[in-house]
């Protein structure tokens, strides 16, 4: 297996929870995949940018994974009636 130094991101959250959520959808794929983030930091969370919790894979499993969220993400506009293209914001706001 690759090791953890070498995986790429494939996917960011604001809040430690949410990416452990994408986690667990690839992990359901058998896609391996660890959380980096805040809480797993030694440094204080309030860090702005710094901030966002990464969903990393092997380099290998990066497309598929990636795959993977771009048909949730369909699939839950779809469930929503938006477009995946179409922005999550409000009517007339841009």
């Amino acid at each position: 297996m690759t090791e953890k130094g070498e995986w790429v991101e494939v996917a960011s959250a604001g809040q430690d929870e949410e990416a452990a959520l994408i986690a667990g959808l690839l992990q359901s794929r058998d896609i391996p995949c660890e959380v980096e983030g805040p809480s797993t930091s030694p440094w204080p969370e309030n860090l702005g940018a710094f901030g966002v919790s990464r969903v990393m894979v092997p380099p290998d499993r990066a497309e598929e994974a990636r795959q993977v969220l771009a048909a949730q993400k369909r699939a839950y506009g779809e469930s929503r009636g938006t477009r995946a293209d179409e922005e999550d914001t409000e009517p007339g706001v841009e």
